[in-house]
């Protein structure tokens, strides 16, 4: 465990050195949003939202 977190803090401040953070940020959210989507089981559903205000409410004539 000791060595992971040395090479992980290694990479992170190579990666911030370089200026590819955001480039990396990036990788590791569409990683993050594929896994999640893999691991979504099919009776999930979809989620419950409230109901959305039409713009037309707002309009004053």
């Amino acid at each position: 465990m000791d060595k992971l977190i040395s090479i992980s803090v290694t990479l992170a401040v190579l990666t911030v050195s370089t200026g590819q953070l955001p480039r990396v940020l990036k990788a590791v959210r569409i990683a993050q949003l594929k896994l999640l989507k893999e691991s979504q089981s099919s009776k999930w559903g979809m989620p419950m939202l409230p109901p959305s205000i039409k713009s037309s409410f707002y309009r004053t004539n």
